[in-house]
């Protein structure tokens, strides 16, 4: 029986060195956008943010330049996008997200699914369930 090519959108970002140049900058993100298109994939939008700060210290750096980049493809194109990122030191730190039809992020299977029947001891109202940490904090 012949398999069915799904083709989906996803979205990765990618943080790369706070020290790169426009033209490195310009030839990683190319160089990830052919990787897509070679593979089968349509790249939708490459967007190129400002140096910003992290978070938290990612290989010894505390700023980064985020890349965002949308794109369309078969599950084959996320995995080798995916085993690229891992294999290349020319970015700190990617993440690739496959999206829903509207553009937003696809929840896993657990945030989906409705949670189960409460039980008596542990019966929350709306207001406690939506912001947890309030109810905490006012015990």
């Amino acid at each position: 029986m012949p398999s069915i090519a799904i083709t989906r959108p996803y979205e990765a970002v990618y943080i790369l060195d706070p020290d790169s140049g426009e033209e490195q900058i310009a030839a990683v993100t190319g160089r990830y956008k052919g990787l897509v298109e070679s593979n089968g994939g349509q790249v939708q939008k490459i967007d190129v943010w400002e140096r910003r700060k992290l978070a938290y210290e990612v290989k010894g750096r505390t700023e980064g330049i985020y890349v965002v980049m949308q794109f369309t493809g078969q599950a084959n194109v996320e995995a080798e996008l995916r085993r690229i990122f891992q294999i290349s030191e020319d970015q700190i730190r990617s993440l690739i997200v496959r999206l829903d039809e509207d553009g937003a992020p696809a929840a896993p299977a657990a945030q989906v699914a409705a949670p189960a029947a409460q039980t008596a001891g542990s019966q929350l109202d709306a207001a406690e369930m939506a912001a947890p940490e309030a109810a905490t904090t006012a015990a």
